[in-house]
């Protein structure tokens, strides 16, 4: 049992918690004591990812129990690509299936006109069941997760054949979804698409050793085994925050069309329900016990390092998406200011040729440039340089939490104009990784 100095020591840290999450630098007094606190101390909700590898017969045997009355698709937020001819013929997206309640319609954006805050629904586990692409072994069903996480994945708008990097990649679910979107001529539903050259790639990265070993058994549990034969997935084992690590890449700087960077962060929620269920039984929960508000300070410093090196290692002109599942501001907008300093450094130090623009969040808005989306605004809400899915927003689900980023490589204007000369001039136009540029306006 714990003793009197352990429960002091626990009291004092769940209040400097609540302090530090309640404070105006995060979400103020109000919204975290009587909404979003409550809302992550309920139970996490879970979202299906369909294995597409899969026949979707096999996987409806596998949720036989659920009334397909009460399963849903999730409507996922429109993309540059949807835009294009190409996407009506094929859109290489995610499958997520939601559980709602019988009773519950829908309504036009998706959302519901039943309020289910308090309502959670959980799937039966994935099953290894046959498939048709690999006759010879089967494959998992279905991925159960959050499906705020399956958001970030979305917003990378992968294209069939793109060059990927899932840098902190464990345990797995988003480097199985990646893949779907990657090389979806196997899926179970193209059949006819199956002899069909392998194009693109995956490199799954994870540096711990045990969660490195746990991810490759994962991806190798729900991917057809021509992926790994081939070397198309493959998983490494970097230290994404070491400045030289992008040289150690397969495809090294450059090299990668879309990079993904799900970061290690304080996993807020993780502790909130350790401290709520040690609680329950008289226990002291050591999630909670270790706190400290200084932790954040050194994640961030390691998480902007990493992001520097997702953009490294993503081609002029590719998407980086940056996220984390926690609700310090210092690790998410607070970490992109990291790394906009950190590239002033660079670019004064080593004069680079390369510049960052924003997809969303408010620092977009002040160019003029206009992002909504009905689904994006039903699942998320704005920060400077991203959004926020929080399970306390108003028909968004319950989902999350989980910030995302979206970063778009793009060549440095002043670079171009000082280095790209001509006897007469700055050149009219020129071309730098496959990205043709104006010299001068």
């Amino acid at each position: 049992m714990p003793t009197k100095a352990d429960r002091k020591h626990l009291d004092a840290t769940v209040a400097a918690f609540h302090s530090s999450y309640a404070s105006p630098a995060n979400w103020g007094n109000e919204r975290w004591h009587n909404s979003l606190y409550p809302a992550l101390a309920k139970p996490t909700r879970y979202a299906v990812l369909v294995n597409q590898y899969v026949p979707r017969s096999e996987l409806d045997k596998v949720l036989s129990a659920v009334s397909s009355e009460e399963l849903r698709p999730i409507q996922l937020p429109k993309l540059p690509s949807d835009s294009q001819p190409e996407a009506a013929v094929a859109a290489p997206r995610i499958l997520l299936l939601e559980r709602i309640h019988p009773t519950t319609t829908g309504t036009e954006d998706g959302g519901t006109n039943k309020d289910t805050k308090d309502e959670t629904f959980v799937f039966p586990p994935p099953q290894a069941v046959s498939t048709p692409s690999d006759p010879a072994r089967q494959l998992m069903s279905h991925w159960n997760m959050d499906a705020a996480s399956a958001l970030a994945v979305h917003m990378l708008d992968v294209q069939p054949g793109d060059r990927v990097l899932d840098l902190c990649a464990a345990p797995g679910g988003k480097s199985v979804a990646l893949a779907q979107m990657i090389f979806q001529q196997l899926h179970a539903s193209a059949s006819s698409l199956a002899t069909e050259a392998l194009e693109g790639c995956l490199h799954s990265n994870e540096v711990d050793a045990s969660r490195s070993k746990r991810l490759a058994v994962n991806l190798r549990a729900y991917l057809p085994g021509t992926l790994f034969s081939t070397n198309a997935i493959r998983v490494l084992r970097l230290d994404a925050a070491d400045t030289r690590v992008v040289m150690q890449l397969p495809l090294g700087a450059g090299g990668y069309d879309k990079v993904l960077l799900d970061a290690p962060c304080s996993s807020e929620r993780h502790i909130i329900h350790a401290h709520v269920k040690a609680a329950a039984s008289g226990r002291i929960a050591d999630e909670m016990a270790r706190w400290r508000k200084g932790s954040s300070k050194a994640l961030a410093k390691s998480q902007a390092e990493i992001l520097m090196t997702a953009l490294r290692a993503v081609k002029m002109g590719g998407r980086v998406v940056y996220s984390t599942c926690s609700i310090e501001s210092g690790e998410n907008d607070g970490v992109v200011e990291k790394m906009l300093a950190a590239l002033e450094k660079e670019r004064k130090k080593l004069g680079l040729p390369w510049d960052v623009k924003f997809e969303l969040g408010k620092e977009r808005k002040k160019r003029g440039a206009d992002t909504a989306d009905e689904a994006l605004e039903r699942l998320s809400e704005e920060t400077r340089f991203g959004r926020i899915a929080v399970p306390d927003l108003q028909g968004g689900g319950q989902w999350g939490p989980l910030f995302f980023c979206v970063i778009t490589k793009v060549p440095r204007k002043a670079y171009f104009e000082a280095n790209l000369t001509t006897a007469s001039g700055p050149l009219l136009r020129c071309e730098y990784k496959g990205i043709e540029y104006g010299g001068k306006e």
